[in-house]
């Protein structure tokens, strides 16, 4: 036993360990950059599972200063050596945009490196007192020593940079330089990369097959298996349950279109989703299997906004998922590791012959959202968080959620179109077709002769030039060359798409550096941020490029304001806005229907008025006494009563479930419009619930929930429809379990195994399109208790 379990220990350290280097050549650096990092944290690159392996683009520098205005949501790195000729004493300062942090060590291994300073915000190139932490106590540097350090810098949208400077008497002690060629070196003894993802290979494991590289220098098959529920390898699919309130995960798992009527699939590539603001009072769910590419010691960790949960099963089973968990309880930053006691696992032993299932349980509320799995694997740098990418996870064959037959889907081929949901719950694609099918040019739709396009000509007539500074409408700004769009009304505002001034021979007259502002009133502005634009080609074809998107930020006027220095013309070609109307709440507006007054825009954006002939059903009855009353819908669920006076020019409508009374006294003015009607605050059914009283109606539907009470489990069902209703009754809070089996008495579709908070009746809502022909057992159980029915599933 000692020694199986020093062969494991080893077998991760020898793994964790990372590379030797050394110094390289004099003079030079060389810049990394790693695409696609969630945020401006210095953690969400070290996340990436490229980093630090597999950067993205790379150039040659020969100072600490990175290239300025590079792009969006990336992260990049600058390491090296610093020397000296002779004893010094330094002081370093760094800036950057955003966060930028400057590790040096003590010699020149990296394991050594300390954080000597950092600025945690945007800094601009040269400034280098907004922060306390962007200058570094005195260091004492010796001849003959080459310095290890490091340079992070992670951007989200704006600009970015991220420069090193010092104070010393080799160069000048009184004011801040950059470190230049004379007193760096490149890393030297550097490993040669791994192989691409993807790239064919032999494990040497007979027993597995289709063997290719994890991009982590790993070679991985896929072990041989009997569960014909693992599927296709790096495939990963999200399921998202909408119109489901609160961010508790238990709103989740009593909703009735839970697990098995989402509204939306789509496909994730990694075991991640970043931050945005798109969707409220939703959840998700993603299941799926994990094979690892190294036996060995793996410790998980989740965060999310808002309740996240993961399972990971002992084995292949989903039975067994609660074996292991993360959880997050409420909500944490993306990065954010260690805020809940049970976010992160113990060390897991993981056997890289084997398939364990994972599932995810994700519920928010308001705001932002995101959630991300992470891992640290035998072949990862020790006690660093990595999201992990979808090449070890398999797709789950046996999930029951089933969306409806046409709705648009991703089916994650770039060489289809019009990707629906078929009649089998798949995402497919119309193929192209053609000898070229291979070619991105294989999906270009050309444009109709003669038709509108989106591209700009290179003619002045097309294009806007200010060769005259003037004062500009923000009073923050200087005298400068700035364009300012009016939209009319107050829009809220997403991406947005700029044509550069395209005149040719003349575009270097372009945008370049700029700062744009936005404004409800075009009197007070905020800054949307800054931003360096490419120059127009010239030529008569130009598309342009991707704007900022903003976000759903709500304005009438936007500024942009060039802040080139440049005495020349400055000009821009156009620019637009997708964008949607959406008027201050309360602003009145006209929907365009006649039988509606008091029209407003409410805080969807969306202009509602009060219907004149419809009962408002929010009170019993309703007295209005001897006033004037104005132009507005007075209901109530039986009588109305008024000796009220109507306003001149006023529309008034009095609604009564059964009488509207107007009583001596009740006048109405010059030019009015008076409506008096009935309208039953009854539920609308059919047939025979249609001749109900209401009273016998809520008597009804009190005898059905006794009943529902007595029965533990129900399944509904209509011959020979796919739709089916299952309803449990749960006595007391606790774990509830909700299985179909097989005429085997084999699980096929999971449903539930989850803690509920509630007890009470349930249900859920299920789609047959899954299923083979057959009978089948809806299985329920909660503590000791197990209850069966049958199911019939038929193709139609």
């Amino acid at each position: 036993m000692n020694r199986i379990i020093y062969l494991i220990i080893f077998s991760f350290f020898a793994f964790g360990a990372s590379a030797q280097i050394c110094p390289g050549e004099p003079g030079r650096l060389t810049w990394e950059t790693y695409y696609d990092i969630f945020d401006d944290e210095i953690e969400q690159i070290t996340a990436l599972h490229s980093y630090p392996q597999k950067p993205d683009v790379t150039k040659t520098i020969f100072r600490i200063q990175s290239p300025i205005n590079y792009g969006n949501f990336n992260g990049s790195r600058i390491r090296g050596y610093i020397y000296v000729p002779q004893e010094t004493t330094v002081t370093f300062n760094v800036t950057g945009d955003d966060d930028t942090n400057f590790y040096l060590s003590t010699d020149e291994l990296p394991e050594n490196k300390v954080l000597l300073c950092y600025a945690d915000g945007f800094t601009s190139v040269e400034q280098h007192d907004k922060f306390v932490s962007q200058t570094s106590g005195p260091v004492t540097l010796l001849p003959n020593v080459d310095y290890y350090f490091e340079l992070l810098n992670a951007e989200a949208t704006g600009g970015d940079h991220c420069s090193v400077y010092w104070q010393t008497d080799l160069v000048d002690p009184n004011n801040w330089t950059l470190i230049t060629a004379g007193f760096i070196k490149d890393v030297g003894c550097t490993d040669p990369p791994c192989p691409e993802v993807g790239t064919p290979c032999d494990d040497g494991n007979p027993s597995t097959v289709d063997d290719i590289e994890d991009g982590f220098c790993n070679c991985k098959g896929n072990p041989q298996t009997s569960n014909t529920c693992v599927g296709e390898r790096g495939l990963l699919e999200a399921y998202r349950f909408e119109n489901i309130p609160g961010g508790d995960l238990n709103d989740l798992y009593e909703a009735p279109n839970y697990p098995g009527t989402p509204d939306f699939g789509y496909q994730l590539n990694q075991f991640s989703r970043p931050w945005s603001n798109e969707y409220q009072d939703f959840g998700e769910q993603v299941q799926a299997y994990l094979s690892v590419p190294v036996s060995g010691l793996y410790k998980f960790n989740v965060t999310g906004d808002d309740n996240t949960i993961m399972f990971l099963s002992s084995d292949d089973d989903p039975a067994n998922k609660q074996a292991h968990f993360a959880l997050v309880s409420s909500n944490s930053g993306m990065t954010e590791h260690d805020k809940f006691i049970f976010q992160t696992t113990a060390f897991l032993y993981l056997d890289a012959n084997e398939y364990y299932y994972i599932e995810l349980n994700f519920k928010h509320g308001s705001g932002g959202e995101h959630y991300s799995i992470f891992w640290q694997a035998p072949f990862t740098e020790a006690d660093t968080w990595k999201r992990i990418p979808e090449v070890h996870f398999y797709d789950y064959a046996c999930e029951v959620a089933c969306i409806p037959a046409g709705t648009p889907c991703d089916d994650g081929d770039f060489f289809t179109n019009n990707d629906v949901y078929n009649d089998s719950c798949e995402c497919v694609g119309t193929p192209c077709s053609g000898p070229d099918c291979d070619s991105p040019l294989a999906n270009y739709i050309p444009y109709e002769k003669c038709s509108v396009t989106d591209q700009l000509d290179n003619n002045e007539d097309s294009n806007w030039l200010s060769c005259m500074k003037d004062e500009n409408p923000n009073p923050n700004r200087d005298s400068s060359h700035w364009v300012m769009y009016d939209l009319g009304e107050r829009y809220e505002l997403h991406q947005s798409h700029v044509w550069n001034y395209n005149v040719a021979n003349e575009t270097a007259r372009g945008f370049e550096s700029v700062v744009i502002d936005y404004s409800d009133d075009g009197v007070v502005w905020n800054e949307f941020g800054q931003y360096n634009w490419p120059l127009a080609p010239g030529d008569s074809g130009y598309s342009g490029f991707s704007g900022p998107d903003f976000q759903a930020t709500y304005a009438r006027y936007i500024l942009i304001t060039t802040l080139d220095n440049s005495p020349d013309c400055k000009g821009i070609g156009k620019v637009s806005f997708t964008a949607v109307l959406c008027p201050l709440q309360g602003s009145a507006c006209d929907d365009n229907d006649t039988n509606t007054i008091n029209d407003i825009y409410d805080a969807n954006c969306e202009c509602i008025g009060k219907n004149i002939y419809e009962n408002e059903c929010d009170k019993l009855t309703l007295t209005l006494g001897d006033s004037t009353i104005f132009t507005d819908v007075y209901s109530a669920e039986e009588h109305v009563l008024s000796i009220s006076d109507i306003a001149n020019q006023n529309i008034v409508s009095m609604i009564g479930g059964a009488a509207v009374t107007l009583e001596p006294g009740f006048e109405t003015g010059t030019e009015t419009v008076f409506i008096a009607s009935i309208d039953t605050c009854e539920t609308q059914t059919s047939g025979l619930l249609a001749d109900l009283t209401r009273a016998e109606l809520i008597d009804l539907i009190k005898k059905q929930a006794q009943i529902d009470a007595t029965i533990p489990l129900q399944v509904l069902q209509e011959k020979g429809s796919e739709e089916v209703i299952i309803k449990f009754f749960l006595k007391e809070p606790g774990p509830v379990k909700l299985a179909i089996k097989d005429a085997n008495g084999n699980i096929v579709f999971n449903l539930l195994d989850n803690e509920f908070r509630n007890k009470g009746l349930f249900q859920k809502n299920i789609n047959t399109r899954r299923f083979n022909s057959g009978s089948y057992t809806v299985e329920y159980s909660s503590g000791e208790e197990i209850h069966q029915k049958q199911l019939i599933a038929s193709k139609p």
